[in-house]
């Protein structure tokens, strides 16, 4: 797996969809914490990506999220992820999310290795 301190970015453009008036309209139209928080899991998950064989998934197994401030649609945020640690098949990441190169949210983040077909055959059974 990647070395401890390395490092992977990507970003989203917040559309009206990731809002959390699109959740409920009462809400504000910001880039909603689960879609802040499903940025800073991909960021991480595309780290470790390119070294997962075919029989492997990178799954969300735990996360803390400090969400600081709102983002308009059509803002882009970009998460950076580090690796912090790698305990065997299981991976620590601290991610920080920048709007505009403003902080808007610091995501601590951990993910599993799994076998593919373990996933696939639980949601066979969901």
């Amino acid at each position: 797996m990647n070395r401890i301190g390395s490092t992977a970015e990507t970003s989203r453009t917040v559309g009206q969809a990731d809002t959390a008036a699109a959740w409920d309209p009462r809400l504000p139209p910001a880039a909603s914490t689960p879609f802040v928080l499903g940025l800073a899991e991909l960021a991480c998950h595309e780290m470790v990506a390119g070294e997962l064989s075919a029989d492997e998934l990178s799954v969300g197994a735990g996360a803390r999220i400090e969400h600081l401030r709102p983002s308009r649609v059509g803002a882009t945020l970009v998460a950076r992820a580090r690796l912090d640690r790698s305990d065997g098949r299981r991976l620590g990441f601290t991610v920080e999310v920048r709007d505009a190169g403003e902080v808007v949210a610091r995501v601590e983040h951990d993910r599993a290795i799994v076998p593919r077909a373990a996933i696939l055959a639980a949601l066979e059974r969901a």
